[in-house]
């Protein structure tokens, strides 16, 4: 008998899972999110970063320049992997990506992003370079909240809410108390991010890690996973140290909380109403719909390739 059979959907995957040794990161609780061994083969694709940084990945303006959409061309001969979340500097102005999205080789696609940079409007460079650390969870939530409402609405293009998110970069300056002249959260990246990375060093991976599971006490902060170990490891990097800086997404009144906690939510997300739809480039769209949470991934041939939950 296969020991590891093949799953067509979601939410088969996500039985996968199991959570590890819990690891606490004031004001977190931050449990490692495992996949049984051999359960999760290597996708053999690039991140946004390491596309850009091989020179295999061009992120470019359209034309003059369009706020919510720019134009990614994958001139390498693996996939590349564009995840919402992701942020993009230079150009006109500072983005970040809206909606996720698979380029194959030598494709060519239209990129769903929002401005993180209100200030600016003028050309820094030819191309986009990729930013150190990914937006945080508390802006990323609204922004998948928008984008799947757009979809509903059936609009042509997914759209963000320009002003809430303008609006959330600025509490995010304030909070940090970080200065930009152009109102860029790139800018709070640059003066807090390192110290977000140092912290976030601290946490082990442990075997099979794809991801992690945050809770503040008994209350559930968000998932954010990728499909395969060495994807995650990549991915950890830019990611985690998003979630330590992230004040805003900490609620006030904690309540205690501990394993069985964490992995009542997870229990949740996996029965929670999870659809696939179509892709921007290859692939399918993972759309996770809950009273107290949203999400959205990707999927592609039978594994999921990425998935970001996060509470309302």
């Amino acid at each position: 008998m296969d020991e590891n059979p093949a799953v067509t959907d979601p939410a088969a995957w996500l039985q996968k899972l199991s959570l590890g040794e819990a690891q606490d990161l004031e004001p977190y609780t931050i449990y490692p999110v495992c996949v049984e061994s051999g359960a999760a083969p290597d996708p053999g694709l690039l991140l946004t970063h390491q596309a850009i940084e091989a020179r295999l990945l061009e992120i470019l303006e359209k034309g003059e320049g369009e706020v919510q959409e720019l134009e990614a061309l994958n001139r390498g001969d693996k996939p590349v992997v564009i995840l919402e979340g992701d942020t993009l500097v230079g150009c006109k102005q500072n983005r970040v990506v809206a909606r996720s999205v698979i380029l194959g080789q030598g494709q060519k696609t239209p990129v769903p992003v929002g401005c993180m940079e209100q200030g600016r409007w003028s050309w820094r460079s030819g191309r986009f370079g990729a930013g150190t650390m990914r937006l945080t969870p508390s802006v990323r939530s609204a922004s998948i909240r928008e984008v799947r409402a757009s979809k509903k609405a059936r609009m042509k293009k997914a759209r963000l809410d320009q002003g809430r998110l303008w609006q959330d970069v600025a509490c995010h300056l304030e909070v940090q108390e970080v200065s930009s002249g152009t109102s860029d959260f790139h800018a709070v990246i640059e003066e807090k991010g390192e110290e977000s990375r140092r912290r976030s060093r601290r946490l082990e991976r442990q075997p099979g890690q794809v991801g992690v599971l945050v809770m503040a006490g008994g209350t559930f902060v968000g998932l954010e996973m990728a499909g395969h170990p060495d994807t995650w490891a990549e991915l950890a990097e830019r990611t985690l140290p998003a979630f330590l800086m992230d004040r805003e997404a900490v609620p006030g009144n904690v309540a205690a909380g501990g394993r069985k906690e964490a992995s009542d939510w997870l229990g949740r997300i996996r029965t929670s109403h999870i659809t696939l739809g179509p892709a921007l480039g290859q692939g399918e769209e993972i759309d996770v719909e809950d009273e107290q949470f949203s999400g959205a991934g990707l999927w592609h041939d039978d594994q999921i390739v990425h998935l970001a939950v996060f509470a309302h």
